[in-house]
């Protein structure tokens, strides 16, 4: 039952995410949140060394506020993104937390262009009253350590 939970939940997130609904998509973060991509390296140190993004809950906050600004121009027209989360494993939990690992793959088309993604997240969630939040995000791209085009939408 906890298991179809939180794949509900990893759905509903790549849903939002894919939909361009980000304050809905922020509403699934906890307050002390972190996400993080990494690049080169899945377990470098992301306070010594350098990331694709690695983001607190503030600067998520900004993220979405510029992604609905209408300032970004790589959002206009807005990409059809569409993803597939795969190969769930929900891992014990420990501290109220859970640890869960998926694969993903994503399809973005923006005018003439169309790219696929793919990786792996590793989401660590906190059961709160209304449901599950977001403690930390890990994705990690196959391809983190090739040269890739900016991220202006939500991986």
């Amino acid at each position: 039952m906890a298991d179809e939970a939180v794949e509900r939940f990893l759905y509903r997130e790549a849903r939002l995410m894919d939909e361009h609904r980000y304050e809905e998509w922020l509403g699934l973060w906890a307050d002390d949140a972190r996400y993080w991509v990494p690049c080169n390296e899945d377990d470098i140190d992301p306070t010594r060394q350098v990331s694709i993004i690695y983001d607190d809950r503030e600067r998520l906050q900004q993220r979405v506020e510029r992604l609905l600004s209408g300032s970004v121009l790589a959002q206009d027209p807005k990409p059809r993104m569409r993803r597939l989360v795969s190969n769930i494993e929900v891992e014990a939990a420990t501290g109220g937390e859970l640890t869960v690992q998926s694969n993903f793959i994503l399809g973005f088309a923006r005018g003439d262009t169309q790219q696929i993604w793919a990786g792996r997240s590793i989401h660590r969630l906190r059961r709160e009253s209304a449901g599950f939040k977001i403690v930390q995000k890990k994705v990690m791209l196959i391809n983190a350590d090739q040269e890739k085009p900016l991220l202006q939408f939500l991986i």
